[in-house]
């Protein structure tokens, strides 16, 4: 089992709690997972909250929709040995930040930096949507030279890395499963360079590690946006681009650092999916045709060429292939049944 340090996402809501007992649950669950941070009412109405939590090797990451609730980080409470800093982004609404004698106010798109090690409080008096970010700070140290200075200080909206920061952390929290430690440790180091760009945009001590971090995890989103869309006939570099806010030329550059192109990564992701469908024991009687335009396929010629072309075998062959194989389990299965002692 893993430690603390490290789970995969852990959806919550505080409607699956009862009423009574919502504020000492949705405490245990935050305190013990995230930096032990105090949960508190600003109302006599029962607290809200409703999100995800998922910890990798040296990063911790909380996003929830609240409503009426306050998260307090206690001075004496300690962080593990380590030094973390977190980064509290806004997506919608508004949060009351305090700490070291100051007080600030978050709208919407904007951040700041908090040391963990220090008292602080996020307030959110209305109907917001937060994510806090924590990473240690000596991984950040190497990133950002201007780490202090960032500390209770708002953080632009407009800070295009806030907005990709934002995106690469959700693909991470629902989309990627990262199921080993080179994918995880990877990840972590991608947050890494967004936050150290977003907290110190204008530092250019490390602009090129930095910059290379950010293309990277831009890419991993591009990725993902792909992902969720192959089924659409208009899919294009332009309409993928337009939905990033980059231009196609940008993005065929991305493409080109991973030594691929757009149009090969579409082809490859329909024909995995394809594959995947064909095999699948679920949908044995779906016509091939139908798969096939299902993964975006326009061109039922074209796409027998190309999956042949990537799996040495026809879409006939390996859906006859899974169909065997779903038998000789069914049958295995049956044998196991028959063989077994009465009770």
């Amino acid at each position: 089992m893993r430690s603390i340090d490290e789970f995969a996402t852990l959806r919550f809501s505080t409607q699956d709690f009862p009423a009574e007992q919502r504020l000492a649950l949705l405490g245990e669950m935050i305190g013990r997972r995230f930096l032990e941070l105090d949960v508190k009412p600003i109302s006599d109405q029962p607290p809200y909250a409703e999100g995800a939590l998922r910890a990798l090797p040296g990063l911790r990451m909380f996003s929830a929709y609240t409503l009426g609730l306050r998260l307090e980080r206690r001075p004496e409470v300690g962080t593990g040995g380590q030094d973390w800093l977190c980064l509290v982004l806004v997506s919608a609404g508004r949060a009351r930040v305090s700490g070291g004698g100051r007080e600030i106010v978050l709208e919407h798109g904007e951040a700041t930096l908090l040391a963990a090690a220090e008292p602080f409080a996020l307030t959110f008096p209305a109907a917001a949507r937060a994510m806090v970010i924590s990473v240690p700070t000596a991984a950040l140290a190497p990133r950002a030279s201007q780490i202090d200075n960032a500390q209770m200080r708002s953080i632009s909206r407009d800070v295009e890395a806030l907005k990709l920061l934002a995106a690469y952390v959700g693909f991470i929290k629902y989309e990627l499963t990262l199921a080993t430690d080179e994918l995880r440790h990877q990840a972590a180091g991608h947050v890494y360079s967004l936050v150290a760009l977003a907290v110190s945009p204008d530092d250019t001590t490390t602009e090129h590690h930095r910059a290379r971090g950010a293309q990277v995890a831009r890419l991993r989103a591009v990725k993902g946006d792909i992902i969720d869309n192959l089924g659409r006939s208009d899919l294009s570099i332009e309409l993928i681009a337009a939905r990033h806010g980059v231009t196609s030329r940008h993005l065929r550059r991305l493409f080109a650092y991973e030594q691929t192109t757009f149009s090969d990564f579409v082809l490859g992701q329909r024909l995995a999916r394809a594959h995947r469908l064909l095999s699948s024991a679920n949908r044995p009687n779906t016509q091939i045709s139908a798969v096939a335009f299902e993964c975006g396929f326009g061109d039922l010629s074209y796409f027998n060429r190309s999956f042949r072309r990537a799996y040495g075998a026809s879409p006939s062959e390996v859906r006859g292939s899974g169909r065997r194989e779903q038998r000789r389990e069914d049958q295995r299965e049956s044998s196991s049944e028959r063989e077994a002692p009465p009770c």
